[in-house]
C-alpha cells in the first residue's frame, strides 16, 4: 500500500515521535510572539492546550478532506475486482484526472490541478487557525496588535506543512 506522508498519523510509531514535537513547536509559537509585559508563561500554559487541539483537528481536517478527494476518482468509486477492471476505468479516464489523483497521492507538483487543490486547502486551513487563535488569545486580555501578531505567527508555525512535502521523496514505490 501507498502511504502519503499526511496519511503518517495513520502509523502509531511516527504518532508518538510526531505529537510531542508538535506540542514544543505550538508551545514555541505561543511563548516567543508575546509581549513580556503579559504573563507570559501563565498564558503560554493556559491557551497552549486550546491552540494545539485547534492545532491537531485543523490537521486532520486537511488529511480528511484531502483523503475524500481520492473516491472522486472513478477508481476508487468503482470497486474494481481485477487488475484488467482497474486497467478499463483508466484507460477510461482523462489524463488531468489520473494527475491530479496522482498528484495528491504521491506529488502534488506533478500536475497544475493537485497543486491548486492543495495549496487552496492550506490557504483556507491557515486563515482558519489564523481566525481560531485570534479568538483564543483574545481571551486572555490581549490588546488587539499583540492578538493578530500571536495569531500570524501561530498559524503560519502550526500551519500544516506536511501536505506540501511530496510523498515520492520517500518511497521509491511511486
Amino acid at each position: 500500500m501507498i502511504m502519503p506522508v499526511w496519511l503518517m498519523w495513520l502509523i502509531p510509531p511516527a504518532v508518538f515521535m510526531i505529537i510531542p514535537l508538535k506540542m514544543l513547536i505550538d508551545w514555541f509559537a505561543i511563548y516567543l510572539p508575546l509581549d513580556k509585559k503579559y504573563s507570559r508563561k501563565e498564558i503560554t500554559v493556559k491557551a497552549s492546550w486550546k491552540i494545539w487541539l485547534t492545532d491537531i483537528g485543523l490537521h486532520l481536517a486537511a488529511v480528511g478532506i484531502m483523503y475524500a478527494a481520492l473516491y472522486i476518482d472513478p477508481l476508487f468509486r468503482s470497486n474494481p475486482t481485477s487488475f484488467d477492471d482497474v486497467k478499463e476505468i483508466s484507460n477510461a479516464t482523462p489524463d488531468w484526472i489520473v494527475a491530479f489523483f496522482e498528484g495528491i497521492l504521491a506529488n502534488p507538483f506533478n500536475s497544475i490541478y493537485s497543486i491548486i487543490f492543495v495549496l487552496i486547502l492550506f490557504a483556507v486551513i491557515i486563515l482558519v487557525q489564523f481566525k481560531l487563535t485570534g479568538k483564543i488569545y483574545s481571551k486572555f486580555g490581549l490588546d488587539e496588535k499583540q492578538i493578530a501578531k500571536s495569531s500570524m505567527i501561530s498559524a503560519l508555525l502550526m500551519a500544516p506543512w506536511i501536505i506540501i512535502i511530496p510523498t515520492s521523496l520517500f518511497s521509491s514505490i511511486i
